[in-house]
């Protein structure tokens, strides 16, 4: 199994994009184009002729010694492969990974199965999703009573569901209202977030939906990208008068009904928070786990301010 390590510049973009877009566990973060918008630096291990890869997103913020990073807008990376998926491949490839990167903090994705790697600490990470193969009446009879409650209170307000909504409103309110509230939401993660929204609207990659009230006022919106016949939920966003009226409750209700009966995969991207945890799964959604994967190398005394 030959693996190679190529920079950005150099990666031939077509063969890798359709490795990632014919692997058997293929995602929109594994897109160059994904990966030029949401990072500044990244480069890539491949094997043979693009028949695997893997993104190495990385900075140089400390000190100028080399580390690799989970990007915000990227959940799950990882190994992506038209080969099969063994802890073999994997290995080989984790393995490959140039020692010059003295620290490495990487997500693999749901099908990248490895539970322990010498070298490495090792950890189980939430997912939540929700197969939306069945009609819509068996899909809702497994909500929890809960949300059929908050559902029932939704619908007795003037909504206007999938109103339009503009990119930068979106990201205003989610900035206010949940951003404030997250760790690695920093000013060049609002950036990123406009990139990857505006390209994959451009690429026909993803939507905007929101429930207003009979004043055009958004009471919650989110963003979804589309890739693999999976649907993914980035950047909920809900005002105090939404959760009041459980606004978010109705657009994923929504979401749900209207693509109900297709092969399809609602991802709720987490979460590791319990409180959100216990909302996606009022939705039937069920938990599939990807692994945390870190290890630290500095020099002792620049570990502390690498954490």
């Amino acid at each position: 199994m030959e693996i190679k390590l190529i920079k950005r510049d150099d990666i031939d973009r077509l063969k890798w994009d359709s490795c990632v877009h014919y692997a058997t566990n293929g995602s929109i973060y594994g897109y160059t184009w994904y990966l030029d918008n949401i990072s500044e630096n990244w480069e890539g291990l491949v094997e043979g002729d693009y028949e695997s890869v893997m993104p190495l997103v990385w900075n140089d913020r400390l000190m100028n010694i080399k580390q690799i990073y989970q990007p915000f807008l990227a959940q799950q990376l990882g190994l992506f492969s038209v080969n099969a998926l063994s802890p073999r491949r994997l290995k080989g490839f984790l393995e490959a990974i140039p020692k010059d990167y003295k620290k490495v903090v990487m997500h693999l994705n749901e099908r990248n199965r490895l539970k322990e790697m010498e070298g490495f600490e090792v950890k189980e990470r939430k997912n939540f999703i929700l197969n939306l193969n069945d009609d819509y009446e068996v899909i809702e009879s497994k909500y929890s009573k809960n949300h059929k409650r908050s559902l029932k209170k939704a619908r007795t307000f003037d909504n206007v569901i999938g109103g339009n909504v503009k990119v930068e409103v979106l990201m205003e309110n989610y900035k206010k209202y949940q951003g404030v509230k997250i760790k690695d939401f920093k000013d060049d993660s609002y950036h990123a977030a406009h990139r990857v929204i505006y390209n994959a609207l451009h690429r026909g990659r993803g939507f905007m939906s929101s429930i207003q009230n009979k004043e055009g006022e958004i009471m919650a919106a989110a963003f979804f990208t589309i890739s693999h016949n999976r649907m993914s939920l980035l950047f909920p966003s809900t005002t105090p008068a939404g959760r009041e009226r459980n606004s978010m409750h109705l657009l994923i209700d929504m979401i749900i009904q209207m693509n109900s009966g297709r092969p399809m995969t609602l991802d709720f991207e987490g979460s590791q928070v319990e409180s959100i945890a216990r909302f996606y799964k009022g939705f039937g959604a069920q938990n599939k786990p990807y692994y945390h994967l870190s290890k630290n190398e500095l020099p002792f005394w620049l570990k502390w301010m690498g954490k």
